[in-house]
């Protein structure tokens, strides 16, 4: 009795230990709480297959030695029947002894992928992380839309949903792993119910006959159930590998979307280089672009300043010019008044001269009966006309006519008395054949020769003809 106290202690242990478990229950730890529980089962039945062995090595013997209270068929009945119990009991320590080191193995092989799994979702959600750092820093620095919030968004929620996957698996396995606890606790129970009735029995086989018999109709109605609780036993086995090989076909399918999530990143990681490429080059083409701006920009500004230097120079050079022309303007204007007046008295002159044809100076001569005055020749003309002039109202009376011709001549003496050498080249461009007998024609022959040459022997005289 003492054996049979203590796997039921072990076995409430167990069961409290796994009831008191508040934390994340790995299938290593359920799985060996189950190894624990059918360590116990398998101990209470090595304790009745030993109890068994030891009634049919003992028993037999003293029943031999004693008289015979069983008939043949019976003894050999029991027999028979107590090795049936005992090849039983064997085969379901050896079934038990299997499928805890298939769940044992089952459980390392399931932890195994377990935390494989979260440590590639780590790795996942660490790189997630930095891509979405990359990201933001991307968008912050450039600006431009990308596809990489996207591509990280997917991929952190299929990271998300893989996980959520793994988490319902993880619970699912926990419940089926529960179901067989308590499935084998209630097993376990039958099985020390069983060990009692047939300690019981082979107590009281030792009465009599007939508890003998009951005993044995009780042990195959027993048996009957055993066969049955093994059948399902090995229908909770199957059960078992059924789930192992779902858990497997989950695992394929969660590696497979590890592969697909893998593809995905690296394809947006592609991306994401390729725009971080294309984005360098264009900011490359930009600067260089920017760059020739800058340098067309000061190229024209140097034209500019080049332009309105020169512009300033030929505003300048107008300037000059314009006062050159207003000042031979104003030479023009007082060489036109001084030719007018030349003109004026000249017209005087030839007026004054059939008066005065008798009346020869000293220095004249008559020749073909027109009248001649010297003239000096370094003199400028209006001192020659002014010289005539007052040689004629000194050689006789004065004519009404000729008083007013004198009172013209001061107007004239007040003009300047300088004609340039640009005014005497326009008086001959501006002469033709018909102007040489003109007044101005002659007022310009008479300056001519009046002015002195360094080239020419300067004349004598010039002569002022009239007709006769």
């Amino acid at each position: 009795m003492t054996n049979t106290k203590d796997p039921r202690r072990a076995m409430e242990s167990t069961l409290a230990t796994s009831s008191s478990a508040t934390g994340p229950v790995t299938f290593s730890h359920v799985f060996g709480q189950q190894c624990q529980l059918m360590e116990a089962a398998v101990q209470s039945l090595h304790t009745l297959n030993d109890q068994i062995s030891h009634f049919i090595v003992t028993k037999s013997k003293a029943l031999e030695e004693d008289q015979d209270p069983f008939l043949p068929t019976e003894k050999e009945t029991l027999k028979s029947s107590m090795m049936l119990m005992r090849h039983l009991l064997m085969d379901a320590q050896a079934k038990i002894l299997s499928m805890m080191e298939d769940n044992k193995q089952l459980a390392l092989r399931i932890d195994g992928a377990v935390q494989s799994a979260s440590q590639e979702m780590t790795n996942l959600r660490a790189e997630l992380t930095a891509t979405n750092r990359r990201l933001a820093e991307l968008s912050g620095g450039g600006g431009g839309p990308g596809p990489g919030p996207g591509a990280a968004a997917s991929a952190s929620a299929a990271a998300d949903s893989a996980a959520a996957n793994m988490e319902n698996h993880q619970h699912s396995a926990q419940a089926l792993l529960r179901e067989e606890v308590s499935r084998l606790q209630e097993e376990v129970h039958l099985l020390r119910q069983m060990k009692e009735m047939l300690m019981k029995d082979l107590e009281e086989s030792q009465g009599g006959k007939s508890s003998e018999v009951l005993a044995a109709t009780e042990l195959r109605v027993q048996l009957a159930q055993k066969g049955q609780e093994l059948a399902r036993a090995r229908e909770a086995l199957q059960a078992m590998k059924a789930d192992r090989k779902r858990l497997k076909g989950e695992k394929t399918d969660l590696v497979s979307q590890m592969q697909q999530l893998y593809a995905t990143l690296e394809s947006r990681e592609e991306q994401l280089r390729d725009f971080i490429r294309n984005y360098e080059q264009h900011r490359k083409e930009s600067e260089d672009a920017v760059k020739a701006l800058a340098k067309e920009k000061d190229l024209l500004e140097r034209e500019k300043w080049e332009l309105r230097r020169q512009a300033k120079e030929a505003t300048d050079h107008a300037t000059a010019l314009r006062s050159q022309l207003d000042l031979k303007d104003n030479r023009m204007k007082e060489l036109e008044a001084e030719l007018a007046m030349a003109k004026q008295s000249l017209a005087t002159l030839t007026k004054d001269v059939p008066k005065r044809h008798s009346l020869a100076m000293p220095g004249e001569t008559v020749l073909n009966g027109n009248q001649e005055w010297v003239v000096q020749a370094d003199l400028p003309l209006t001192a020659a006309i002014r010289q005539s002039q007052q040689t004629l109202y000194h050689s006789h009376p004065p004519h009404p006519g000729d008083r007013q011709a004198v009172r013209v001549s001061p107007c004239h003496s007040r003009q300047p008395s300088v004609i340039s050498d640009a005014s005497a080249a326009e008086g001959d461009r501006s002469s033709t054949p018909s102007d040489i007998n003109s007044p101005r024609h002659r007022t310009h022959s008479l300056w001519r020769q009046s002015r002195p040459s360094s080239e020419e022997p300067a004349q004598p005289h010039c002569t002022v003809t009239r007709g006769s």
